[in-house]
């Protein structure tokens, strides 16, 4: 007499060397990728290491100081202590209003190169 254990500890065994055959290809596979993973992260770490550290402090403070005398400039010229409604003088001084429109466009175009080099900065900063 035959024991029906015996056919199913033969399938319980092929079944689990088949799992154990899967887990050790799944095992293989993944650490294939995470050998590609590191390669990838060790060539990005030196893509990152190539990359312009930004605008120095001491560059950007220049910078900022450039502009607020433009801005304080810009405010002397216009301040005058004449009576309001008085036409004797533009609001300016004697300065012509084509002069007070350059020194805007000048200021604003400064403002703008200021803008695009902090974008420029924030493209290489993860959080800007």
């Amino acid at each position: 007499m035959r024991s029906p254990i015996g056919p199913a500890l033969i399938i319980l065994s092929l079944a689990t060397a088949v799992i154990l055959a899967l887990v050790l290809l799944q095992t293989t596979g993944l650490r294939g990728d995470l050998d590609r993973a590191r390669a990838e992260v060790v060539t990005l770490r030196e893509q990152v290491e190539t990359f312009e550290r930004g605008v120095p402090m001491s560059e950007l403070s220049m910078r900022l100081a450039e502009l607020e005398n433009d801005i304080q400039e810009w405010v002397v010229a216009f301040s005058n202590d004449s009576v309001p409604g008085d036409g004797s003088t533009p609001a300016g001084g004697s300065a012509s209003i084509s002069d007070v429109l350059d020194r805007l466009d000048d200021v604003l175009a400064r403002i703008n190169d200021l803008d695009d080099r902090v974008d420029e900065i924030c493209q290489n900063v993860p959080v800007c």
